[in-house]
């Protein structure tokens, strides 16, 4: 329900951002950019600190702070009027929304026994994407006002969403409490503090080579909604003969093929050598997608329409199974006593592509055209497949040899699958 909430207040608020920051409060298209991409910037450098400080203070508390901070900031949205002030607020907005990813899983690994946390994630994507539908659709009501009294009620209903949320995460408790024993369930365990645990605190991940790896290819991999939300568009305006509507139809599309399928996608990463392989093929799925893509410029109206379908309908399958994936890889990869930092320094690869990833679909896959979409095709295979060697190279000096064998259910199996990979 947390979930479902605040994707609706995200979706009132993204569907009329752009107009919030034009129309609105009057800035142009070139500060909205600038301001968004310095915001970007800070999200990544502020994600690992306070991911460093959910390990202290437990993920639950300080997700149920982040919501509280995006109450207020959301909330500051109606005094902007100026480019100084709105840089201010979506900087200091934008700092939170990159942080939550990481602790939010964090904080279902902690809340959720281990044969549920990747299901639970799958559902909760699937059930964001309907809730990201539901805001939009409520968005063009206020849209429809065309005035600064309406853009501030998007705001102002996105912070309302994150006060609902923050009660409801609150009062959540773990389904898993204790065993007959009166011991912990493996993920209720308590954390030690990172410097009493091999020390290193924040710096520990950034100092792991194979791990950063694993980060950047995971970036590249989540390329696919840089794809979807900016190079899908541009390439069926300028580009193709298709019908401009079928934007919608793809994002329709994306959309509820991802809330009818997400959660069923995890069941093919359920354990750390099927993410591996996971990555693996949803880089060569989404190599497909751009493959199918990219010849839609020499064709007509409906053959370039059928084959862009097919694109996008690939773009939804590698993006479902790499999402599945990349929890369970970035999960299991990161030590128990340092879990959110380690996560949120697996996200910094989203995070960047978030600065580079519209400049880069925009100038070199858009710009040169179907080599262009070739060149990314390539690209997403070489990530898949890089990112499994990082990620066996993390998984040695984790200790998760040959044999091994862990106190978590699943782990011989794991152990074994793991031997078969390596």
């Amino acid at each position: 329900m947390s979930g479902f909430l605040g994707s609706i207040g995200t979706g009132l608020f993204l569907a009329g951002s752009t107009l919030f920051f034009t129309r609105g409060v009057g800035l142009s298209a070139v500060e909205v950019s600038v301001g968004l991409s310095v915001a970007a910037v800070c999200g990544m450098v502020a994600s690992v600190p306070l991911g460093g400080l959910a390990d202290r203070i437990g993920p639950r508390r300080m997700m149920i702070f982040l919501y509280v901070w995006r109450v207020v900031t959301y909330g500051l949205y109606v005094l902007v009027d100026s480019f100084v002030a709105f840089l201010l607020v979506v900087c200091a907005t934008t700092m939170a929304d990159r942080a939550s990813p990481a602790i939010n899983q964090a904080m279902v690994g902690e809340l959720f026994a281990r044969g549920e946390r990747l299901r639970t994630m799958g559902f909760l994507r699937a059930v964001q994407n309907v809730g990201l539908s539901l805001g939009a659709l409520l968005a063009t009501c206020a849209l429809s006002w065309e005035s600064r009294a309406a853009y501030d009620l998007l705001a102002l209903g996105n912070a309302a969403s994150y006060v609902l949320m923050a009660c409801l995460i609150r009062r959540i408790r773990p389904i898993h409490d204790a065993g007959p024993s009166g011991t912990e369930a493996p993920g209720a365990a308590m954390r030690p503090p990172a410097e009493e645990s091999g020390g290193g605190g924040m710096t520990r991940p950034l100092k792991e080579k194979a791990f950063l790896v694993l980060s950047g290819c995971n970036g590249v991999l989540a390329l696919h909604d840089t794809v979807l939300f900016v190079g899908l568009p541009l390439w069926v305006a300028e580009h193709t003969r298709a019908p401009l509507s079928l934007v919608s139809i793809a994002l329709i599309v994306n959309t509820v093929v991802t809330a009818a399928s997400q959660a069923w996608w995890t069941r093919l990463a359920r354990t750390l050598p099927r993410a591996m392989r996971g990555m693996v093929v949803s880089g060569g799925v989404l190599a497909l997608s751009a493959l199918a893509i990219g010849p839609a410029s020499h064709l007509g109206a409906w053959q370039a329409g059928a084959l862009l379908l097919i694109g996008v309908l690939l773009l939804t399958i590698g993006e479902n199974l790499h999402a599945a994936s990349a929890w369970e890889v970035g999960f299991e990869l990161s030590p128990a006593d340092a879990r959110t930092t380690y996560l949120s320094v697996f996200n910094l690869g989203g995070s960047a592509r978030d600065v580079v990833g519209p400049m880069l679909v925009v100038s070199l896959v858009i710009g040169m055209g179907s080599w262009g979409w070739l060149g990314l095709a390539v690209l997403f295979v070489l990530a898949g497949g890089a990112s499994r060697q990082a990620a066996l190279a993390v998984a040695r000096t984790r200790g998760i040899p040959r044999g091994n064998k862990g106190p978590v259910e699943d782990q011989g199996t794991e152990a074994g699958e793991l031997a078969t990979t390596s």
